[in-house]
């Protein structure tokens, strides 16, 4: 099986699903942008489940079979989570604290406002609340990085019985989120006191983050007994041949999330959503060369825009409302922040190597 640094079809997908995220938090107008959004609704499970996927492999291909390999494993790869998480929630709290102190609010209303006991349970429960949004940005997509880290947590604390419960784990929490989803189409109950139409009841580590995750330790194993089964040649080639097959598949959960949308209403993953995850895991085996700058964007750029993209959104925002930039419309905010990003965190990165290597050369 194809390890994740030499596969560059995953690498362009993680640029094309941060450019979906986007469009989460930026969207498009009308009923062009109920598509796209339909169709977004697969990024964050999938950056789940390509976690999973190469969370118990190493880059050298030696694989975590037993249980303090998981364990060793796992671990190594909390604590680049841990250090990633910290860097980039530093950011943001350093940005919300500068506008917050620009609007003349002081230090200690902003960590209250902020810190308060109604939002850590807020966080701790959901990885949501104001922990890791407010007014300077109004979005919570940190969150992915807090269930992540939950997720690696309960995989060290439960790694013996890991492989006996991960497929009926999947199917009980993806169970539930959709049972989920359909209460808050025909009977919003309030669990926690708190209506089950709020996003993050449903959104969070639980029902999202640990069966995507789950999904893609299970793609792994199941990829390597079949590799192992018929030899490295032989799982290659009967990889290909199913592409035909893999990929009406991503065309029917693509389709079937524009029909949910139409017909539910906008919800956090649609069923479609996960057919389209597994579609793509499967179309990962295929050895398909992905164009060279997609490939290199998601794998340079890919985490960055994801993590950034909403404080350039903010700075936009801020400058249009106070008159320094031009307002823009509906149709322009999202091009215009996936530009920006792709700038910032792409192409000014690749011009400042080369102007490296000119100047040692």
């Amino acid at each position: 099986m194809e390890r994740s640094n030499d596969n560059s079809f995953i690498y362009a997908i993680k640029f094309i699903a941060c450019l979906f995220v986007i469009t989460i938090h930026a969207p498009f107008p009308g009923t062009f942008g109920d598509v796209v959004f339909a169709l977004s609704r697969f990024a964050v499970p999938f950056f789940f489940a390509i976690s999973g996927r190469f969370l118990l492999v190493k880059r050298d291909g030696s694989y975590a079979g037993n249980t303090t390999e998981i364990r060793k494993f796992t671990k190594d790869r909390l604590i680049k989570l841990l250090k990633v998480t910290a860097i980039v929630y530093a950011c943001y709290l350093i940005f919300s604290l500068c506008y917050f102190l620009s609007k003349g609010w002081s230090f200690g209303y902003w960590l209250h406002d902020k810190f308060n006991a109604y939002e850590t349970r807020t966080f701790f429960l959901f990885n949501s609340g104001r922990y890791i949004y407010d007014e300077s940005y109004v979005f919570d997509h940190l969150w992915y990085l807090f269930a992540l880290i939950y997720v690696y947590i309960l995989i060290i604390i439960f790694a013996p019985v890991l492989r006996k419960w991960y497929k009926w784990l999947i199917v009980l929490l993806l169970g539930i989120l959709f049972f989920g989803e359909i209460l808050q189409t025909v009977y919003p109950i309030r669990p926690f006191d708190i209506s089950i139409s709020t996003w993050y009841i449903l959104r969070n580590w639980l029902f999202v983050g640990m069966p995507f995750v789950l999904m893609g330790v299970v793609f792994t194993d199941i990829s390597l007994k079949r590799n192992n089964d018929l030899g490295q040649d032989k799982y290659n080639e009967k990889a290909k041949a199913l592409l035909p097959r893999n990929l009406l598949i991503l065309a029917f959960g693509c389709a079937l999330s524009v029909i949910e949308k139409f017909v539910l209403g906008s919800k956090e993953v649609y069923i479609g959503s996960v057919i389209i995850v597994i579609a793509l895991l499967m179309i990962s085996e295929c050895r398909i060369n992905s164009v060279n700058a997609l490939a290199y964007l998601g794998k340079r750029a890919s985490s960055l825009i994801y993590f950034y993209h909403v404080m350039i959104i903010s700075t936009l925002d801020i400058l249009s409302q106070n008159g320094i930039i031009p307002s823009y419309t509906m149709w322009q905010k999202p091009i215009l922040v996936m530009v920006l990003a792709i700038l910032i965190f792409g192409a000014i990165p690749i011009l400042i190597d080369k102007v490296r290597v000119n100047e040692q050369k």
